[in-house]
C-alpha cells in the first residue's frame, strides 16, 4: 500500500471543535455588524428580495452536488492516510460534479428566464448564479474530510472580512440591493476559490488515471437524495413565503432565519466536526469510541441548545430590534416559536451524523424525504393561515418530527450511548433556569434593548450553569475534573 508520507497533519477533536468555535463565533460576530447595517439601508423590501434569491439557487446548489458534500467527506476520511487513494477518489468526484453542476447550471437559466418571480430580477439572479459553481466545485467536503480545520477557519474569516469591506463601500442606498448580493457570494463562496488553489498541495492529478465513476453512483443515490431533501425542508420555508407572500413579509421572515442560522451554527460548532473522526472510528470497527464521542457531543448540544432556545424565547424582541430597528419588530413572535428549533436541529444534526458513519443512508435518506413533504404541506397550509408566523411554525413541527424519526430508527443504537447521557438533569436545570429569570426580568425597571439582553444572558447561564453543577451533571463535573 502507498502510504502519504505528506499527509495532512490531524489535529484532536479538541482543537477541531476549538477552530469549529472560532469560526462560529465570526459566524456571530459579522452578523452583528452587518445586518443592523443592511436592516436599517435596504429595510425590510430589499433584504427579502436577497434573502429569496439566495434560496432559490441553494435549490439548485443541492442538486448540483449530489450529495458528495457528506458523501465525499466520509469516503476521503476512510482513504486520508493513502495520497494515491485519495486523490483517485478527488479526481473522480470532481469529473462528476463537473458534469452534474454544468447540467444543473444550464436548467437554472432556463429557469430564471421563464419564471415570472425570478424575471422580475434577472440581474440578482445571475449574480447568485455563481453559488452554483462555488458551491459544487469549492471542495469543503474534502477538506474537512482531513480535518483541515484551522485552514478553513483562517480562510473564511479572511474572506467575511473582505465581504465587510465591499458592503461598506458599495451599499449605502435602498437600491444597492444587487451589491449586497455580491457580498453575501463572496461572504459564503468566496472562500471556495482558495480552496481549489490549495488543493495540489494535498492531492496529485494525472490524465492517465482510471477513472471508475459508475463504483460511487449507487452509494450516492441515497447521499444524493439525503442531501438534497435535506437542503429542501429547512429551507422550504422561504421558498414558500417568498411565492406566498409580499417581499416585506420575505423580509421580515430572512431576519428570523438569520438568527436562527447564527444560534443554530453556534449551537452545531461543536458537533459538526464529528463525521470524519465517526467515519474513521467506523472504518477501524471501534464502535465504542464512536459512541462514547456520540453520547459526549449529545449532552453539550443540549446543554447548549437548551440555553440558546430560552435566550430566544426571553429575548426576541430586544434581538429584533437591536438587529433590524423598529421596522422589523413584527418579527419578534415569529423568533420565539422558531426557537424550539434549536434543540431540535442540533439533536437532527449529531443523529444524521451518526446514521451516515454508520452507512445508514437510506434510512437517512428516508427520513429527509418525509421531512420534504411535510414541510411543503404545513408551510402550505400555516404560511396561508398564519403567514412568516405560520413559515416559523412550519420549520419548528419538520425539525420536530424528523427528530422523533431519528429516535424511532437508531433505538437499538442509542440504547448503548444511554449510558453516556444526561439529559435530564440538563433539561431540569434549563426549565428552573428559564422560569427563575423570567420572573427576575419581568419585574425589572424599563432599560435598552441591549442592556436588557445582556441582563438576560447574563442571569439565565449563571442560574443554568449553578444547577448543572448541583445536579451533578456529567460532562461539567468531567471538565472540571480536569482542571
Amino acid at each position: 500500500m502507498a502510504v502519504n508520507h505528506n499527509s495532512p497533519r490531524i489535529h484532536s477533536v479538541k482543537f477541531n471543535i476549538l477552530m469549529n468555535v472560532i469560526l462560529t463565533t465570526s459566524s456571530f460576530i459579522f452578523p452583528l455588524i452587518t445586518v443592523p447595517y443592511v436592516s436599517r439601508i435596504l429595510g425590510p423590501n430589499g433584504t427579502g428580495v436577497v434573502a429569496w434569491a439566495q434560496t432559490f439557487v441553494s435549490y439548485f446548489s443541492l442538486v448540483a452536488l449530489l450529495g458528495i458534500n457528506v458523501y465525499g467527506v466520509r469516503e476521503c476520511a476512510k482513504v486520508r492516510e493513502n495520497r494515491e487513494e485519495l486523490s483517485q477518489v478527488v479526481q473522480e468526484l470532481l469529473a462528476v460534479l463537473l458534469v452534474s453542476t454544468s447540467i444543473v447550471y444550464i436548467m437554472y437559466l432556463l429557469f430564471i428566464f421563464t419564471i415570472p418571480r425570478t424575471r422580475e430580477n434577472i440581474p440578482l439572479m445571475l449574480i447568485f448564479s455563481v453559488v452554483i459553481w462555488l458551491a459544487s466545485c469549492g471542495l469543503e467536503w474534502f477538506y474537512q474530510a482531513i480535518e483541515q480545520y484551522g485552514y478553513i477557519t483562517v480562510r473564511n474569516i479572511f474572506m467575511k472580512l473582505v465581504a465587510l469591506i465591499l458592503m461598506f463601500i458599495l451599499v449605502r442606498t435602498p437600491l444597492d440591493y444587487r451589491w449586497y448580493g455580491v457580498t453575501v457570494v463572496v461572504s459564503a463562496y468566496g472562500s471556495n476559490i482558495l480552496n481549489v488553489l490549495r488543493l495540489r498541495k494535498f492531492v496529485d492529478f494525472s490524465m492517465h488515471r482510471h477513472l471508475d465513476l459508475r463504483r460511487h453512483f449507487k452509494a450516492m443515490t441515497s447521499f444524493a437524495v439525503s442531501s438534497i431533501s435535506a437542503g429542501m425542508y429547512t429551507q422550504l420555508d422561504m421558498l414558500l413565503i417568498g411565492f406566498l407572500c409580499s417581499n416585506v413579509v420575505v423580509g421580515l421572515y430572512q431576519l428570523v432565519l438569520k438568527v436562527k442560522g447564527i444560534c443554530i451554527a453556534a449551537v452545531n460548532s461543536v458537533g459538526s466536526v464529528m463525521l470524519p473522526r465517526l467515519s474513521y472510528y467506523e472504518s477501524k470497527n471501534s464502535r465504542s469510541r464512536t459512541n462514547d464521542l456520540i453520547g459526549k457531543n449529545i449532552n453539550m448540544l443540549f446543554i447548549i441548545s437548551l440555553s440558546v432556545m430560552s435566550i430566544l424565547i426571553m429575548g426576541a424582541e430586544p434581538i429584533v430590534s437591536i438587529l433590524g430597528g423598529s421596522q422589523f419588530l413584527k418579527a419578534s413572535m415569529a423568533l420565539q416559536i422558531i426557537a424550539p428549533t434549536m434543540l431540535f436541529a442540533a439533536t437532527n444534526s449529531i443523529l444524521s451524523q451518526y446514521m451516515v458513519a454508520c452507512s445508514m443512508e437510506k434510512q437517512y435518506a428516508a427520513i429527509n424525504l418525509f421531512a420534504v413533504v411535510f414541510s411543503l404541506i404545513s408551510g402550505i397550509v400555516l404560511i396561508n393561515l398564519f403567514s412568516l408566523y405560520g413559515a416559523a411554525a412550519s420549520v419548528c413541527l419538520t425539525e420536530f418530527v424528523a427528530l422523533m424519526l431519528r429516535l424511532i430508527i437508531l433505538r437499538d443504537s442509542l440504547r448503548d450511548i444511554q449510558k453516556h447521557l444526561d439529559i435530564g438533569r440538563i433539561v431540569l436545570a434549563a426549565v428552573i433556569s428559564f422560569t427563575i429569570c423570567w420572573l427576575f426580568v419581568k419585574y425589572l425597571p424599563q432599560m435598552n434593548s441591549f442592556l436588557l439582553l445582556i441582563v438576560e444572558f447574563i442571569s439565565y447561564n449563571l442560574v443554568y450553569l449553578v444547577l448543572l453543577f448541583l445536579f451533578k451533571e456529567s460532562l461539567l463535573h468531567t471538565v472540571l475534573r480536569r482542571k
